[in-house]
């Protein structure tokens, strides 16, 4: 087994230089729907304009949202619409967002808009028909695009708007999903989660927000821990170390690293190849 190593730090501040930023299409906001639109883009108002993404599920490694994300950095202001929960029926994955999430954005000054799906279609991939999986799911437009309006007139960081926003509103936002998913159960037939589950899940988050910071990190720190014990055929390791990082900083978001490959050369370690794992 390859020997696993461990490092730990702190970040002082984030600085960084965009290398290939794309030309990003605008729409305006009165006709923006954020189930049309491509993943990332400029969102135009009459007085400013706001750079977005979107995800297509809350789980970071899932669909690779950084990638969309990092074509946003250019811009003065940036929002991403994460969903809160994405079930993809009985017999497929269901995730949740996680707090490690919200530390991500809040680090690199980004506003989360919450969102959730609303109505759906049951799978009819081949392979698929007599399976309980939904497909074609799609945001609640309205309840994006009101939190978007909101931004584009908050005048406070990232951090203060995501901060206030799990506080005050993300418990309702879940509770909204779930009770969407009920509704997409009975229009489609197609048997999801046990909503009993995810329920206990919200009552703990209700009882202490503290829990939901505990729950997502524990996830995350356990998903770190099995990349770095994995290898794939995508993965070049000269000399067979890989290494996890958790980082701290200021804001008390609390990062889980895993790097391709870990290589000392001087007195120095290299990191290649960095990706998020968790």
């Amino acid at each position: 087994m390859a020997a696993v190593l461990h490092f730990t730090g702190f970040i002082k501040g984030v600085t960084y230089k965009t290398c290939l930023g794309e030309n990003l299409s605008t729409i305006n906001l009165d006709v923006f729907d954020v189930n049309k639109e491509r993943g990332y883009g400029l969102i135009k108002s009459p007085t400013t304009e706001i750079a977005y993404s979107k995800w297509v599920s809350p789980k970071r490694t899932r669909s690779y949202p950084f990638a969309r994300i990092y074509n946003t950095y250019n811009s003065s202001k940036v929002i991403t619409i994460i969903p809160v929960i994405k079930d993809e029926g009985k017999d497929g994955d269901i995730d949740k967002i996680q707090y490690s999430t919200i530390s991500w954005m809040n680090l690199l000054n980004i506003y989360i808009v919450l969102a959730y799906y609303e109505t759906a279609k049951k799978s009819t991939k081949k392979g698929q028909i007599n399976k309980n999986k939904l497909s074609n799911q799609k945001f609640a437009n309205e309840f994006v695009t009101f939190q978007i309006s909101e931004i584009l007139a908050y005048r406070q960081s990232a951090l203060h708007w995501n901060k206030n926003l799990f506080e005050e509103r993300f418990t309702q936002t879940f509770e909204k999903a779930l009770d969407s998913y009920d509704s997409i159960f009975n229009q489609t037939g197609v048997i999801l989660h046990s909503r009993e589950g995810l329920d206990k899940y919200l009552h703990k988050i209700k009882d202490e927000f503290e829990e939901f910071k505990n729950i997502s990190l524990k996830g995350s720190e356990s998903a770190s821990k099995r990349e770095v014990l994995t290898s794939h055929k995508l993965e070049y390791l000269v000399d067979g170390l890989k290494a996890t990082f958790s980082i701290e900083n200021y804001l008390g978001g609390i990062y889980y690293l895993t790097p391709d490959e870990i290589i000392f050369e001087n007195n120095t370690a290299d990191f290649r190849l960095v990706k998020y794992t968790s």
